[in-house]
């Protein structure tokens, strides 16, 4: 069987939209596209009604379901899906394949990290950044909503806004799964902030949850890779922090430094920051090592 489908491409995003309101027979060309992308990308309109079980009838209203104009557009879209999908394993390839030693690979991801640290550092806007800080400031309660990669990002993020912001902050997606993260989001208000944090692969829940929040009128700082990003429409605020690596999917250098610059910038803006710190380190004296 083939790999299945990512689920952060737009086709398959698209599926999982209309998916609750498809027929049987469009149900059963959708669970055979995402099965077997791979196949279905060489096959004709044929061969994905029969390996189906539909019609060729069945197949191109499902396409156009999906928003395609014909079959040929269905399939020059999931070949730019699988293009996507297999994106990190080319580069990373190519990356292994090239000569060099496991020095030259060490420094070759630093230098990967500063880059991305740099282009961040020169692609900050003042207003951007005064905004975010505003934001996180006066939110009564602040979401995170992030998986992945990011989700290290987010746990690193609540543990610092939680010192320094007298707000609730709430990890929403961390590992009770995505119920209690919605359960979370079905909370939030116009009053309320999610700060949603995705590189590519970007995440679809992710977004989803953030996309559920901005409709209950709460308000999104987005701190991601770039314009491009699904996260970029739907947030209030955007922060860009460029996640390239030659040899991985993505890095979290540069957002884990965007996370901990707004801690900082937070901490600073809370009038009784230098108290707290204090407070929280006479607490915790016993435990340092020395």
């Amino acid at each position: 069987m083939s790999q299945g489908l990512k689920p952060s491409t737009d086709l398959s995003n698209r599926i999982a939209q209309i998916y609750p309101s498809l027929s049987s027979g469009h149900r059963r060309a959708a669970d055979f596209v995402l099965q077997h992308p791979l196949d279905v990308a060489t096959m004709t309109i044929e061969g994905l009604a029969e390996g189906s079980g539909t019609s060729n009838a069945t197949v191109t209203r499902f396409v156009r379901a999906l928003g395609y104009g014909g079959y040929g557009e269905f399939r020059g879209a999931l070949s730019a899906a699988l293009k996507f999908a297999h994106a990190p394993v080319d580069s990373f390839a190519g990356a292994r394949a090239e000569a060099g030693s496991s020095f030259a690979t060490f420094a070759t991801a630093l230098a990967d990290q500063a880059g991305n640290l740099q282009a961040a550092r020169d692609g900050l806007s003042e207003d951007a950044v005064t905004r975010a800080v505003e934001l996180l400031l006066k939110a009564p309660r602040v979401f995170i909503a992030a998986s992945g990669a990011s989700h290290h990002v987010a746990s690193f993020l609540e543990d610092g806004l939680a010192l320094y912001l007298d707000a609730n902050v709430i990890f929403a997606s961390s590992r009770t799964g995505p119920e209690r993260a919605i359960r979370h989001m079905m909370s939030a208000g116009p009053d309320d902030l999610v700060v949603a944090i995705s590189v590519p692969r970007y995440s679809r829940a992710t977004l989803d949850l953030a996309s559920f929040a901005k409709k209950r009128g709460a308000q999104v700082l987005a701190l991601t890779d770039s314009p491009t990003s699904p996260l970029t429409p739907i947030a209030d605020v955007t922060l860009f922090a460029p996640a390239r690596s030659h040899l991985l999917p993505n890095s979290p250098t540069a957002v884990f430094a965007l996370a901990d610059a707004l801690i900082a910038a937070v901490a600073r803006e809370r009038p009784d920051a230098v108290e707290a710190l204090k407070e929280l380190s006479e607490s915790l004296l016993w435990t340092f090592f020395r």
